[in-house]
């Protein structure tokens, strides 16, 4: 069951209830909040954590329900989603839902390399720190509507794996920011194809990523493709599911050819593997 913490709205206005599923999510999984309440705010906002999560499903046809991702690195313990409303009456109602993060016990890696594959000048930190804020600004627009109807797919024919989603690296005896995708062993120039349909959302090249591609799955999802040898279509483009899409390579700071796929959900850091359990709604 899952835990349900509600505040009525006032008398004369139909209950809020806010209902998480599952109620238990590990560091970088998913779940569906469904919102209960015939009710026509003029102003609502829900909340997890600290994130907000844009309303745009209130306005579908259909169920009230939204996806949102557990970050990989929230700490383990309660999060609490909350919906804020004000009725057109002025009247103000809340819902919460509580969700229990999991840890998901990511391993570690210790890694030696030569101090020049760390270190970097002033031109490529401000580079770098460019293209991260591209890539954020991305994360925080949500096309409103979904772009997949059919359940996600791996991105290469091939299921040889490397490094795995979440694995925390020590290199050199510093750490390092996690591991964000799953990294798949594959020759270059093995075809990488869309995991699910959307609109290509960036097609650039980036210091650490290489050349790479980021697909928009609607209502905040997108998936990345990083490290490609050369991409075959160009940002605002519409791609179907399994549609040729680039190449593996070796772009960027790889060591190797092999394809990395990651995935953000609002933002929230999650785990590329958990999109192949995920339906439709």
């Amino acid at each position: 069951a899952c835990l349900v913490l509600a505040a009525p709205a006032l008398a004369g206005d139909a209950q809020l209830a806010l209902r998480a599923t599952p109620e238990r999510v590990k560091q970088g999984g998913i779940a569906t909040l469904r919102i209960a309440g015939d009710l026509s705010p003029e102003r609502f906002r829900l909340r997890v954590g600290s994130r907000e999560i844009p309303m745009d499903f209130w306005k579908k046809e259909g169920p009230r329900l939204v996806r949102i991702g557990v970050d990989l690195e929230q700490p383990p313990g309660p999060l609490d989603a909350v919906l804020e409303e004000t009725t057109t009456m002025g009247r103000p109602a809340s819902a919460k839902a509580r969700l229990l993060v999991l840890d998901a016990g990511y391993p570690v890696q210790r890694l030696s390399v030569p101090r020049s594959f760390t270190e970097m000048d002033a031109a490529t930190l401000e580079r770098v720190a460019r293209e991260k804020a591209i890539l954020d600004r991305l994360w925080e627009t949500a096309t409103p509507t979904p772009l997949w109807r059919t359940p996600f797919r791996t991105p290469l024919e091939s299921t040889a794996r490397g490094s795995g989603f979440g694995l925390r690296r020590i290199i050199n005896g510093e750490p390092r920011a996690p591991h964000t995708g799953m990294d798949f062993s594959a020759p270059a120039g093995t075809p990488v194809l869309a995991a699910n349909a959307g609109v290509v959302a960036l097609a650039e090249e980036h210091f650490f990523a290489g050349k790479s591609l980021v697909l928009d799955h609607g209502e905040g999802l997108y998936t990345m493709y990083f490290h490609l040898e050369d991409s075959l279509v160009r940002p605002g483009q519409r791609v179907a599911q399994g549609a040729l899409i680039g190449w593996v390579g070796s772009t960027g700071r790889a060591t190797g050819p092999h394809l990395h796929w990651g995935a953000r959900l609002y933002g929230a850091r999650i785990d590329p593997e958990e999109l192949l359990h995920l339906a439709a709604e």
